[in-house]
């Protein structure tokens, strides 16, 4: 049964629109008045704008979160309802009305304080070298040297020869209290200050302590508090075997030339105020290189031109030897000079052991001289060179290993 009725409900259907189609096939269509038309079509119009604005509104709505659409019956428009927000929520910004200046202010820095400058002394002194007696030489018992410091006029006054170099405690070592200055020393230059002295007799340590006087008998000195002392210090020692090698004891002795001390060591050569320093295996006239150590000594330039050093008193003993070998130097071909090896015996007057003259002729001058003589004194010997032409070009002059040789 069931398989008939399926065909059965087709051509029954078939049948309705047949004659549907017949039945309105002669019936005439309405006839549309122009007015109405317009009408039709401007709400059409209206009914598409006011959906599309819905859709829009729909859209943001939707967009944000917390927000639920709800469908009201369709005979009533649809209602759309916020859900409120939880108090812990952050609330939506409201709209600020955000003014623009006409023209930017500008902002002027404020100044940087300004870096306090330290006020420099009138009087003020700045240490620069030990020209000669290093801090700490060995000196003999009684032996008399000469202490000379270099010092900068670091203040702004001038330093007159009305200044003078003072005692100002420890141990004087028979010096004198008070030194007047060689020259005026501006500001920015310096000075060299010298004092004699002599060691005291007993075995120890010795410091004594010294100052700058001016004109109006204020005293000043060195450091950052420009009172500062400068000082000598010596070790009074009785010299062993060791000590008699004098190119070992080099800046135990003091070094003058005919323009003033002399820094030990020197730097280098100078043909114009004169210069000492101690070479080691030094290559001599002719080509010929030693193992032994060489004192070169250059005197200073001019007539009367010339170099000392006088050395630490030494008590010389029975049977004592002075030895050396001297010269030039390798390749200063136009030296000429006059060697002298002197002695103060006992704090007395300087006397003369040996002189004798050389010019570069690529030999060598052999010294040996016996101190018997001298033998129980304490000496201090003067190593001397002069310049014997006017002039200290190439006048680089050595004593190789000078020493006192002791059976």
């Amino acid at each position: 049964m069931k398989r008939f009725l399926i065909p059965f409900t087709a051509i029954f259907c078939l049948l309705i629109i047949l004659t549907g189609c017949s039945l309105f096939e002669n019936v005439p269509l309405p006839t549309l008045d122009p007015n109405m038309i317009q009408t039709y079509a401007a709400g059409t119009v209206t009914a598409r704008q006011t959906f599309s604005a819905l859709e829009t509104v729909v859209s943001i709505l939707t967009a944000q979160p917390g927000l639920v659409l709800t469908s009201q019956p369709t005979a009533q428009p649809a209602v759309i309802t916020a859900t409120p927000h939880p108090v812990t929520s952050t609330p939506f910004p409201t709209a600020t009305t955000v003014v623009i200046p006409s023209s930017t202010a500008t902002v002027t820095p404020a100044a940087p304080s300004a870096t306090p400058t330290q006020s420099i002394p009138c009087e003020w002194a700045h240490f620069l070298a030990d020209v000669t007696i290093p801090d700490g030489a060995s000196i003999t018992p009684g032996a008399a040297f000469t202490k000379t410091w270099r010092l900068l006029n670091k203040g702004t006054c001038t330093w007159t020869t009305s200044f003078a170099l003072v005692f100002a405690g420890g141990e004087a070592m028979g010096g004198a209290a008070v030194i007047a200055f060689p020259k005026n020393v501006a500001p920015g230059q310096s000075v060299d200050l010298s004092i004699n002295l002599v060691a005291p007799q007993n075995t120890g340590s010795y410091t004594g302590y010294y100052q700058i006087r001016d004109a109006n008998g204020v005293t000043f000195g060195t450091g950052s508090d420009g009172k500062t002392k400068f000082f000598v210090k010596i070790t009074v020692a009785v010299q062993s075997l060791s000590d008699l090698h004098l190119s070992t004891q080099l800046c135990t002795a003091v070094w003058r030339t005919s323009a003033g001390a002399v820094a030990c060591p020197s730097s280098s050569y100078d043909f114009s105020k004169g210069s000492v320093m101690v070479v080691a295996t030094p290559k001599l006239e002719g080509g010929y290189t030693d193992n032994e150590t060489a004192i070169v000594m250059v005197p200073s330039d001019g007539t009367g031109g010339e170099i000392s050093g006088r050395f630490p008193g030494l008590v010389i003993k029975s049977g004592d030897h002075f030895k050396t070998l001297t010269g030039f130097m390798d390749g200063y071909t136009k030296g000429n000079v006059m060697f002298m090896l002197n002695y103060s015996a006992d704090g007395g007057a300087d006397q003369n052991l040996k002189t004798w003259s050389k010019t570069y002729d690529k030999n060598f001058v052999h010294i040996d001289i016996d101190l018997s003589s001298l033998a129980g004194k304490n000496v201090q010997f003067v190593l001397k060179v002069l310049n014997n032409d006017g002039s200290s070009t190439d006048d680089v002059a050595f004593w190789l290993s000078p020493q006192i040789v002791r059976p």
